[in-house]
This record gives C-alpha cells, structure tokens and sequence, in this order.
C-alpha cells in the first residue's frame, strides 16, 4: 500500500494541487464576475437615466425656443406658428402637440395691462385687480400636432382642473410647469398617455415682480403635449440593448397617480409591471439603481433593475492571475486548434445555411404555387424531381417518389405523349426551349388543359447536365378564351341580323363599321358621313347631340318623323378607353309602333288618373253638401219661422235662450251657417273647374305657353284629398315669378300628378314630408321642378330600372309600370330630363329639367 502511494505520489500531488488550485480560481473568477457584472449595470443604468432626464430636458427646451420666437417676432401669426413648431416636432417625436393660449378674461379678450411694451409693476397691478375680479380664462389659438389634432381652437384650457393647476403653478414661479400623466383621446388613434407642460412668456423678458404688487401675469402660455411611452422609448432606444427595464414614477404625485411608464428591455419585451409603481415580479431581487431627477417643476423617480438577461460587457479583464498562469499553456495549444477548428465550421455554417436558405425556398415556392417544377436527366431517362402540388393534377394516389419519366408523360393521351417526347428530344438535339398545351387524359379530368414547358440546364465544361420545367393548369384561361370566342360569334351574328342600323362613328361622324348598307337614298354607296343618313333637318341636331356624346361621354338620342308618318329613334352610345371617348355606336330604330302605343298609354294613363281622383273629388263634393244641407234646413227653419216671433218676444221679455244660446248668438251662428254655406259653394266651384280642367281631349299641341307655378297649383289643388290624406307636412316652395316653357300643358300636368302621387304613397307615416320646389337657371336656360320625400327610398338595383316601360314595384297594387315610363318621354319630348335621386338621409329627389321658352 505504501509503495502505491510513493509509486503515485507525484500523481496524487499535481491532482490534489490541481482540484484544490481549480477550485480556488473558480471561486476568485466568480468573485471577479459579480463585481463587474454590478459595475456593468450600474454604467448601463446610469446612461439610460441621464438618457432619459436629457431627452425630457430637450423637450421642455422646446418650449423656450418658442417663447424665444415670440420674443423676437413682437407676434406671430399661425402660419409662422406652424412653420417654426413643425421643425419642433420632426426634431423631437415624442412632442404630441405644441398650442399657443393666451390668457384672457370673461369678460374681455386681453388681460389688461399686458401689452408687449408695458411696465412689469403696472403688468403685476392690472393682472392681480383682474385675477381678483374675474376669472381667467386660456383658450387655445394656434395648435400644431402630429397627425388627428389634439386641441380645438377656442377650447378653454383652463377649463381642466389639472391644467388649471398647471397653470396656476406655471404663472406663480414665472417658469416651466409639468402636469402629471393624463390620458389624451385622438379620436380614432390609440389612446396616449402624456403630461402636459407650460411655459408663460411675458411681455418682454422674464417676470419680475413689482415693490407693490405680486408677479406680473404672462400674455400666455405655450403648452407642450408629451407622448410618455414615445418619450422613455426615445431616451432608452438610443443606448444599446443590455437587458435593463425602467420605471419612471412621479414623485410630485401621490397614489396611483405618480405611475408614469414601465419600459420593458428589449431583451425580454413581453414583461410588463404588475401594477401602478410597482416592477414586475421575475425582478425581485435583481440589482437595481434609483435616481430622482428634476422635469420642471417636479420630480420624477428613475428605478433601473437588471434583468435575468442583462448582458455583462466585461468578464475575464480581472480574474486572478493564477488562472491565467495555470492555463497559459493550454489555451496557446488550444487557440491554434480551435481557431482553425472555428474557420472550418464557420465556413460549413455558412455554407449548410445557404443551402438550406435556398431549398427552403425552393420548397415553399413548390408547395405554395399552383405551377409544378419538374427535373429529368439529360437522356430524359430518369425523373430527379417533380413538385408536390403535380397531385392536384395526377390525383391525390400518385406516387411522387418514383423516378421514371413516365409519371409526369402518363397524364397525357397517347397521341399527347408523343408530341411531349418529341419536343423534349428535340430539345435534347437542338437546345432552345419548348412550350405546348396538351389535354390531361381520361376520366374526370378530361377537361382540363395545362401548358408544358421545358428548358436546358448548361454548367461550364458540360453541354447538358438536366432538363427543367414546368406545367401549368391553363384550363380557366382556356376556357374563357373559348368562351370569348363563342361570344365574339353571337355578337357578330346579332350585330349582323339587328332588325336595327348600327353603326359606329369617330369624332367627325364618320362611319367605321356597318351592320348593313343604308336603303335610305341619301346613303350613297362608299358614303362615310353618316349625317346624311338623316334627312336634312335633323342632321344639326344630330351632329350637335354627338358631339356632346364625345365631349361628355353620356348617352344621347332624338326621334324624328319621316314621310309616310314613319317615326325612328337614334340613339347614339359612347364607346370610352378610360377616360376617353374613342368613338360612338349609333342604333336607328323604326319606332313607329312603339311611339302608337305610347300615345295610346298615355290616354290610358290620364283616365287612369282620374279613376284614382274620382272617390277623392266624391268626397270633397260630399263634405260641402252635407254642411250646406245641414246648416240650410236648421237655418231656414230658425230665420223663417221663429224669427218674427223671437224679435217680438225679445221686444216683450228681453233676451232669453235658443238650444242653450242667447238670441244674440243665435243670430251670429245663422250668419256663419250662411258664410258656410258660401265657402263651400266655392270649394264645390273650383273643384269641379279643376276637374273639367284635367280631363279636357289633348290635341298633342307641344308649343303652348306653359307657366310652371300655376301648374303645380292647380296639381296640388287636385290632389289635395290625398296629399292631406297621406302626410301633414306637404310644402309647396315657389317663387313668386318663373320663366315659361313651352309644351303641352296637359302633358306636364300628367307629369307632376305622376311624380307626387308616387312621394306620397313612399311615405310611411304621416310625419314624413313632400316638399315641392322650383327654381330657374336663367344663365343655363333651364327650369328645374324637385319633388323631395322622407319615404322609404329606392334601393339601387330598382333605381337603374326607373323609367323603363312595364317596370313596376307595384304590381300587387295594380301598378301597370307605365306611368314614370310616360312622364319621362313626356319630359324628354319637351327637350328636358328627369332624373331620380337618393337622399342623403331619407327618401328620394325625382328631378325635372325643362328648357326655358325662348322669345321669337
């Protein structure tokens, strides 16, 4: 035994002076690591707190340069205002907003005493009698911000409570005051937490105070909007991430109030404080530094605490010596080995994540994409890959790890086949590239077509080293193709075969392409002016509507008759690129019948008009003649027979009672059941006029003198009975005079009929209004005749169909379609327009437009 030890004494020795020399120096090291890792944090604490007090520093030195800009201008205005603080807020991002308000009085516009100029003791006197007598008002007059305002103009400021102490401290120290943290609401963007600051700026240098008197009061203040979190974050993002979380508090505050931010490290940024004031709980315990620094007139509380990941920049510079004597030699061998060792790898890295790089982006780019890539070797023996989305094609059964050609040849027909192999050997042979589209083969794909293409791989001393490509599912654009063509095929055919003359023209109504010659003898044979296809006195009209069909880009029509009471309609559509109208399709339709039936309509539609007038006029005719009835058989029999007897007996025995009336009042009720009577003679009277009025034989004569208000009275008149039926608020706004229009006047009375019958009967409730209203463009020559209700509306997709023959919403009501059909050829006969409009609230605008008579 003892020879064992001697034998391996040494060995014993250097392992005993080893361990015990290791585990010295890994304590001295440990020592080393604390002391400097403690050392580190407090640098990195340091520098994020004086970070954090300059920004805040810089911010509030904005302000001065503003007063410094009052100052020097004697007044500024808000474009000056603007232009200064905009440079403001570039320089400094987390300024919210800067606002300029003086201070005012309730009862006057300026403190008095406080113009530019005025002597500090006479300043302090006039603002402390006012200050004593009235109270101060500051309301913001110029504000500049970053993105939605943060104050309006005329907004009293002082109308805060802790704005008013802002300001209240802000004018007792004549400096910079801080608020606490506030919460600012921009409409639509996230809520801010921000303090707000204020500067006085006096009249002329900073505030004195008077032997007499207290400070003198400021003409205003400027007022900075501090975004907090934009603030720390600024502060704390210039330095360098080291794994340090801040809390900044106010200690000028008290409660939850001094919570200010809790800035979380960039190293862990999903901590967050576990309440007001308070570090999150993973920081207990951790090294911490506490500084309270001066923001203005307060005093904020900096607390820096390293995190678990708070990053040490120093580690080894002061370890013992003993470790670096005792592993000298071994690290001089080992940094040659691991250098070298350290290259290598690095280069495999580099290379490994490259490589990686790119097929992960070869994969993603063949999963995601419809497009198979496909790769086979030069003699097109071998399958090297093909991508996985080729089972959408093939079938979900399809074996994808094979690797012969045939599973990418076989989804093609035998005859398809062989015009791919053909193309890939030729290919093979000549180079270049391939591009055909083939059919998939059988069953349910049978309708689909893809497009194959193919192309050469070269690398330097090879001449081919594979073949690559791809296929592509083209069976939509395919079809669409086919289906475009098929198209193009039944428009020509229609275009053709149009019982109709089409065709279009450019800008100087030439023809570009004809349906069919024009029998007409005026279209001679190679005659490109397509105006001569008209007969001479319609061809201004024609060409002027044209050209406004190429000027506005809306469609445009005129109907004319031609021997042998022939009528035809041109109408002329415009064929737009963009913006930009190319040229013009016009369609010449024989409207002969059409123009049979309308009139016929409209008479239809007239005694359809009365039908519905009739149980109203009924009424009106009843309601007279009962009051006439009634009050004539109480009224004859009172003035007749009791009369005599009643002014004898009244002679006799003085006044006495009639039905619970005295004879005086008797006799008063017989004269207003005279005057009744009267009334309503003349409401029978005119009704009755009107009446014959409306249903007078039309001739069809279109150059009548028509007077536009005493049109809409006479319609209101008649539709009287409904109006009061449907709606207690029905006005009729006109002026006193309007130009005239010439037409028919029956016509136009069918109209307007027309249009108020359908408002009223829009309407849901009686609450709900008409109104009536006209008014003359004199410059534009137009008469324009609105009729607006508060009805249900006309959703959009009936609203492109108003105006069309047989349209109707109203079909279980007996509506026929025909009546806004009729009103509006009644107006486009006259030269005007109706048009049809959405309220922006409720109901619907219907518009008519008439051309205003010209004097001959």
């Amino acid at each position: 035994m003892f020879d064992n030890l001697r034998k391996y004494a040494a060995a014993y020795l250097v392992a005993a002076g080893g361990l015990l020399l290791t585990c010295f120096s890994s304590w001295n090291v440990r020592q080393e690591l604390l002391a400097s890792h403690f050392k580190e944090f407090e640098w990195a604490a340091g520098d994020r707190i004086q970070s954090v007090r300059a920004v805040a520093d810089q911010g509030l030195d904005a302000l001065l340069e503003i007063r410094g800009l009052f100052h020097a201008a004697q007044g500024i205005d808000e474009k000056e205002f603007l232009l200064f603080t905009d440079s403001v807020l570039k320089r400094h991002s987390y300024i919210a907003g800067l606002i300029w308000a003086p201070l005012l009085t309730s009862s006057r516009q300026v403190v008095p005493g406080t113009a530019p100029g005025t002597p500090p003791a006479r300043q302090a006197r006039a603002a402390a009698a006012v200050a004593s007598s009235e109270q101060l008002r500051v309301p913001v007059l110029l504000t500049a911000s970053r993105g939605a305002p943060i104050a309006t103009r005329g907004v009293d400021l002082n109308a805060t409570p802790e704005l008013a102490e802002l300001f209240r401290r802000a004018r007792a120290n004549g400096k910079v005051a801080v608020s606490g943290r506030m919460r600012l609401d921009r409409g639509g963007e996230k809520e801010a937490h921000v303090i707000y600051a204020a500067l006085p700026v006096y009249a002329s240098g900073p505030p004195r105070r008077a032997a007499d008197a207290g400070p003198a009061d400021p003409l205003g203040f400027v007022v900075g909007v501090y975004d907090i979190e934009e603030l720390v974050h600024v502060a704390i993002s210039l330095l360098e991430p080291r794994g340090v979380e801040v809390l900044v508090v106010d200690a000028s505050a008290a409660g939850e109030a001094q919570f200010l931010h809790f800035y979380a490290s960039r190293l862990e940024p999903h901590a967050v404080a576990a309440a007001s004031g308070l570090l999150p709980e993973a920081d207990e315990g951790q090294p911490r530094m506490v500084v309270t620094i001066p923001v203005g007139d307060r005093q904020w509380t900096v607390t820096c605490v390293a995190t678990h990941t708070f990053r040490s920049a120093e580690a080894f510079t002061k370890a013992h010596w003993s470790v670096l004597l005792g592993g000298l030699v071994c690290t001089a061998l080992l940094v040659l080995y691991l250098v070298r060792s350290r290259r290598e790898m690095d280069n495999r890295i580099l290379l490994t994540q490259t490589i990686y790089e790119r097929e992960e982006l070869f994969r993603q780019l063949a999963e995601t994409v419809d497009v198979v890539f496909w790769a086979i070797s030069p003699d097109a023996a071998r399958l090297e890959y093909i991508g996985p989305a080729f089972r959408s094609i093939a079938g979900r059964q399809t074996r994808l790890d094979e690797r012969t050609p045939a599973v990418l040849f076989d989804v093609f027909a035998a005859d398809d086949r062989a015009r791919l192999v053909a193309a890939v050997d030729q290919l093979r042979r000549e180079g270049g590239h391939f591009s055909i589209v083939l059919p998939l083969a059988g069953g349910d794909q049978a309708s689909r077509w893809l497009r194959v293409c193919g192309f050469p791989v070269h690398e330097r001393g090879v001449e081919l080293v594979r073949i690559v490509g791809f296929l592509e599912d083209i069976t939509e654009h395919k079809l669409a193709e086919d289906a475009l063509r098929d198209s193009e095929a039944r428009l020509r055919t229609l275009f053709n075969h149009s019982p109709d003359l089409i065709f279009t023209v450019d800008g100087e109504a030439n023809i570009l392409l004809s349906n069919r010659p024009w029998p007409h003898p005026a279209g001679a044979a190679g005659e490109k002016r397509s105006s001569l296809i008209l007969p001479a006195e319609v061809r201004p009209a024609y060409l002027q509507r044209l050209r406004h069909v190429f000027a506005s880009g809306r469609i445009e029509h005129l109907q004319y008759r031609s021997a042998g009471d022939t009528w035809w309609e041109v109408r002329m559509v415009p064929i737009s690129t963009a913006q930009t109208v190319k040229a013009a399709m016009v369609v010449i339709s024989d409207i002969t019948e059409n123009r049979k039936l309308q009139w016929q309509a409209i008479r239809s539609s007239r005694l359809a008009s009365l039908g519905v007038l009739s149980a109203g006029i009924a009424h009106e005719i009843n309601n007279p003649n009962h009051a006439i009835l009634a009050n004539a058989g109480v009224l004859a029999r009172i003035w007749n027979d009791a009369l005599p007897i009643l002014d004898e007996y009244e002679q006799e025995q003085g006044d006495f009672l009639l039905a619970g009336l005295g004879f005086p009042q008797a006799r008063q009720t017989i004269v207003r059941g005279m005057s009744d009577i009267a009334q309503n003679a003349k409401r029978i009277q005119k009704i009755v006029d009107n009446l014959k009025h409306l249903g007078k034989q039309d001739r069809g004569h279109m150059d009548e003198p028509a007077d536009i208000g005493r049109i809409l009275h006479a319609v209101a008149a008649l539709l009287d009975t409904r109006i009061r039926k449907c709606t207690d608020r029905f006005a009729l706004d006109l002026p006193d005079s309007l130009p005239l229009v010439r037409g028919n006047v029956q016509q136009l009375e069918q109209v307007f009929i027309n249009i108020i019958v359908n408002a009223l009967e829009s309407l849901p409730e009686r609450s709900r209004s008409v109104r009536v209203a006209a008014r003359a463009i004199a410059a534009e020559g137009r008469l324009i005749v609105e009729v607006a209700d508060q009805g249900k509306g006309i959703p959009e997709d009936v609203m492109a169909q108003l105006g069309e023959p047989f349209f109707t919403t109203k079909a279980e009501s007996g509506g026929t379609g025909l009546g806004l059909s009729i009103s509006s050829s009644i107006v486009e006969k006259h030269g005007g327009m109706m048009r049809f409009e959405a309220n922006a609230d409720l109901g619907t605008t219907v518009r008519v437009e008439l051309p205003i008579a010209t004097e001959e």
